[in-house]
């Protein structure tokens, strides 16, 4: 492994010491509040549509 390039994911998992230092190289962004809306409508899923009953 050489300490002029940035952490493989497959040399973090071998070692299992340097997930804390791949994750400090590749630091992940998203919106927080995005995903939780996304996951709840996923988890709701759609609303089922009103049928009139039929006579």
């Amino acid at each position: 492994m050489s300490r002029d390039k940035y952490l493989s994911l497959e040399e973090a998992r071998k070692s299992g010491k340097l997930m804390k230092q791949f994750a400090k190289e590749h630091p992940s962004v998203g919106d927080e509040e995005q995903f939780d809306r996304l996951l709840e409508r996923m988890a709701k899923g759609k609303p089922k549509e009103k049928t009139p009953p039929d006579d």
